[in-house]
């Protein structure tokens, strides 16, 4: 892909910051040895959300809203006991109201044929998934598309993030979220130890039906109600952002640790890139290796990637910038704008923050990376939508807008209702499928096996290995 930059690419740092980063890349936190983290390749500050494993494995067998089989009878689990969701059946789940996603679950989309899964709201106020009060939450591999709700409402995320800890959060579609497509929230509590890596975050609704009006936001990271709430230790790993009117990310923070922003693509503002306040606490943001470009939506007086704003005397913000880029891809019209606006040049620090939790990718490989390996997509088994594929598309030709109702992009993209008991059959109900463990040699598909026994062959459990390998994570 071919982006015309504009002049001053790469923000303005001092040679100290540049040292000071080289200096955090050498003892970037480590993700852990195998079996160690949530699963291999994972990374940023919610890789330890560990707590599904030894767990039981449950099939999700019908897409109906609820009742046995249902994602919500897996997913929510009001026990919080262990376990893994797995799935023998694709297409798109109808919602009565949010999924409330309990601890110690897995969500492995990754196992479902054809397709995959899309979630979208039908009824209720809210967006499909909620992780709220909850802990040790793994989920991949799901298109989350709410569409608006039937009545006026202020929360229609695509995905809610809410006094939780210990989240990972990864290779998700979301789109047509009616407030944030992504939002992290603490209330009188904590929010911490989060990734949300390698997903698309488009084409959020403008004018529709939230009571403030224009509404179509990327990210909301650290927004907070109540009081004695801590924030932090977030990390927004390669993930794009598509069409939206701002919140390319805005962040807040507290002391608790810093919220990292580490190649991304922020793709077609209308209004505004990212944005970083003081309103909650001493926020630390680490902006690394980011792109941000402009598009056919974009203001004329372009905005600059990144902007602060420290309105709270007792507070501060700090900033550890280095290697973004910022342009416009070829086919529009160039913009010149700079990465930091006047008030982030003066908050840039070289030393004092927390080291970075993974070794960032140069800005100038991200674009291409992403858009080859972003959103609810497989190699080999599981290509990107009709939606996804649009939305990368349009970072390469400059082309796509900011959309006030979904017809807009050709409504929801049509899914194949697959039910496949085949892939689910397990003849030994040990909980590995059948087809998977004919494949071993050192399993029997007609005896049972411990599924949490040591598998050699990759160091692993064998269930995780199972899911790694059904979500293509590297097992060298």
């Amino acid at each position: 892909m071919r982006i015309i930059m504009a002049k001053t690419p790469i923000s303005r740092v001092r040679p100290s910051l540049i040292r000071g980063l080289a200096l955090s890349l050498l003892s970037c936190a480590p993700v852990g040895a195998a079996g160690e983290g949530a699963f291999p390749g994972a990374d940023g500050y919610g890789v330890q959300a560990v707590g599904w494993k030894g767990g039981m494995i449950t099939a999700v067998t019908t897409l109906a809203d609820a009742g046995p089989g249902s994602l919500r009878a897996c997913a929510q689990d009001l026990g919080s006991r262990p376990r893994i969701c797995i799935f023998g059946v694709a297409g798109t789940i109808d919602l009565q109201g949010p999924i409330m996603v309990g601890s110690n679950v897995y969500i492995a989309g990754q196992t479902a044929p054809g397709d995959g899964v899309q979630l979208r709201i039908i009824g209720g106020r809210h967006g499909p998934l909620i992780v709220k009060n909850a802990h040790d939450v793994v989920i991949r591999h799901l298109k989350l598309r709410p569409g608006p709700s039937r009545d006026p409402s202020p929360t229609v995320d695509a995905i809610t993030v809410e006094n939780a800890r210990h989240v990972m959060l990864d290779n998700l579609s979301m789109s047509f979220a009616t407030d944030e497509t992504f939002n992290i929230h603490v209330s009188n509590s904590t929010a911490s130890d989060i990734t949300l890596s390698d997903s698309i975050l488009s084409l959020s609704l403008d004018r529709t039906n939230h009571p403030k009006g224009r509404h179509s936001k990327g990210a909301l990271i650290c927004s907070a109600e109540g009081v004695y709430n801590a924030c932090g230790r977030i990390s927004l790993l390669r993930n794009l952002f598509a069409h939206h009117r701002d919140r390319m990310p805005d962040v807040k923070g507290t002391s608790i640790g810093p919220v990292e922003v580490i190649n991304n693509i922020f793709y077609n503002p209308i209004s505004q890139f990212g944005e970083v306040y003081d309103l909650l606490g001493d926020a630390d943001v680490a902006y690394v290796g980011n792109v941000a470009l402009t598009g056919p939506s974009t203001v004329r007086k372009t905005p600059e990637a990144v902007q602060v704003f420290e309105w709270e005397d007792e507070n501060t913000v700090r900033l550890m910038v280095a290697d973004n880029v910022t342009g416009t891809p070829a086919g529009c019209r160039l913009r010149h704008f700079q990465v930091l606006d006047a008030v982030a040049r003066g908050q840039q620090v070289s030393d004092d923050l927390p080291t970075l939790s993974v070794a960032p990718m140069p800005a100038a490989e991200i674009v291409d990376h992403l858009l080859a390996h972003a959103g609810d997509r497989i190699a080999g088994t599981r290509d990107l939508d009709s939606l996804d594929a649009q939305v990368t598309a349009d970072v390469i030709a400059c082309t796509g807008q900011v959309i006030d109702e979904v017809a807009q992009v050709g409504g929801w993209p049509d899914l194949a209702t697959i039910n496949d008991p085949a892939q689910m059959r397990d003849t030994d109900g040990d909980g590995l499928p059948d087809a998977w463990e004919a494949g071993r040699d050192d399993l029997d598909p007609e005896n049972a096996n411990d599924p949490w026994a040591h598998d050699a062959l990759t160091g692993l459990s064998f269930v995780e290995s199972w899911l790694a390998e059904m979500a293509g994570d590297p097992l060298d």
